[in-house]
């Protein structure tokens, strides 16, 4: 590539780049966040409380309360680990 061509190549990528720069500052998101042109708020999120269960060696798993504040005796995903457990209630 010739000198020139390489001049003229970098004053095009200088010039698109001006333009990509000008286009995104006046299109973007004004005072928070946008999908989809929807705006996201703070209230828009999902918070979920998770109950921790402590196992007998002493490692703790993150379920979702599916019945009020509990959970099903059964299968059941933990969040911490990423599997499906099988969650027992035992007899003191």
């Amino acid at each position: 590539m010739k000198k020139n061509e390489k001049i003229l190549l970098g004053g095009w990528l200088l010039i698109m780049f001006w333009v990509l720069m000008v286009v995104l500052s006046f299109s973007g998101c004004k005072a928070g966040w946008s999908i989809g042109n929807l705006d996201v708020s703070p209230s828009d999120s999902v918070h979920i409380d998770y109950l921790v269960i402590t196992d007998q060696d002493s490692t703790q798993h993150l379920y979702r309360p599916s019945i009020g504040d509990g959970i099903l005796v059964g299968d059941n995903y933990c969040y911490k680990h990423n599997i499906w457990e099988d969650v027992r209630k035992i007899s003191e």
